[in-house]
């Protein structure tokens, strides 16, 4: 680890969660579930300790009077416990939900399919051994005693507080007695959520610095993983060049389809083409500085191509036109004197109709 200093690349990364490798707390579910948890049983709480409590009554009045049998325990489940139900089912709906949650906000959306199917490695007891008596190991001992430590202290420091309250439960009534043990289980549970929560976060943040400590790479294996996802930086620069030598080739073939060339003088030429039955606006063909120049301007007079000096028209056309591009409306009318001069002083121009039409 000491040489694998720097950042993991994005490759890096995405093959991890494709292996299911990321950063996630489970203590962070099991906190956020018991403080969830604690709060749906505290809004529906009362009614099911009531419910139970009538259960308990009637049961208990009823009882010897009745001969006990499966028809009357079914007949006593049904009109008791399916008063339960609707809280039950919130409260599971709501646990899994939290459960959802909090696994999709550390997660994100993720499916790992390196990790379907069955590995017969993990039945090897010796790399959990290994696991078990290793540094991490270690530090998961040392996590489960502090949480020990800490939710122990807590819930000790709570019931202290409470002690003689709950040693006069024994001379309540029964109602009486399960309302104020209910109070004191939701209160120990919110103490205890609370405190839980707390040492959650530690871990989450734990196991992100881990993850990111463990997916490190060294300077080699940051340039190998660039050049697997983007090839080499050799042949990609050869590949631009190619591609700039084609993309030159193509404009100069352009040339000899151009109405006119307009240079500044020698540092830049621009050839531009139009022909209104084809065309909205006038086309820049192509366009070059210093050598590129030169060769348009070549190009142009081996074509017999009027080559036209002007120089705000030039640097004009040069800075805000590319290649295959229409020459925009804010330069129809400097360009339409440049066609209209060499419609007058050429006898034989490329284009037929009045430039002037622009």
């Amino acid at each position: 680890m000491s040489e694998k200093t720097e950042a993991p690349t994005g490759r890096r990364i995405s093959e991890a969660r494709e292996e299911g490798r990321v950063a996630r707390s489970i203590e962070l579910n099991a906190a956020m579930a018991l403080l969830i948890g604690t709060w749906l049983i505290k809004a529906s709480g009362k009614q099911m300790v009531v419910i139970l409590e009538n259960l308990m009554t009637s049961t208990l009045i009823t009882l010897p009077e009745v001969e006990p049998s499966q028809t009357w325990l079914q007949s006593v489940l049904f009109s008791s416990v399916m008063p339960l139900v609707p809280g039950l089912v919130i409260l599971l709906v709501g646990l899994l939900v939290t459960g959802v949650s909090v696994t999709l906000a550390q997660t994100g959306l993720m499916w790992a399919n390196k990790r379907v199917g069955f590995d017969f490695s993990r039945l090897n007891p010796v790399p959990g051994f290994k696991r078990i008596f290793s540094a991490q190991g270690l530090v998961e001992l040392i996590k489960a005693l502090l949480k020990l430590l800490i939710v122990g202290w807590v819930a000790y420091s709570f019931l202290r507080g409470h002690v003689n309250e709950m040693l006069s439960l024994v001379q309540m009534d029964l109602s009486t007695g399960i309302s104020i043990w209910t109070d004191l289980g939701i209160s120990l549970m919110q103490r205890v959520g609370l405190a839980y929560i707390v040492l959650a976060l530690a871990d989450y943040g734990y196991q992100r610095w881990q993850h990111i400590r463990s997916m490190k790479m060294t300077k080699e294996e940051v340039k190998e993983d660039m050049k697997s996802s983007e090839g080499d930086p050799f042949i990609r620069s050869r590949i631009r060049g190619q591609q700039r030598r084609m993309a030159r080739m193509r404009m100069m073939s352009n040339v000899k389809k151009a109405d006119v060339v307009i240079i500044n003088p020698t540092h830049l030429a621009v050839a531009v083409r139009y022909v209104p039955e084809e065309m909205n606006a006038p086309k820049l063909l192509a366009k070059g500085a210093h050598r590129t120049a030169q060769r348009i301007v070549e190009l142009a007079r081996q074509h017999n191509i009027p080559v036209i000096q002007n120089i705000p028209v030039a640097r004009a056309l040069y800075r805000a036109v590319e290649i295959d591009q229409e020459i925009p409306s804010e330069l129809y009318a400097a360009l339409a004197e440049v066609l209209a001069y060499v419609y007058k002083v050429h006898s034989k121009p490329r284009f037929e109709t009045n430039p002037e039409a622009l």
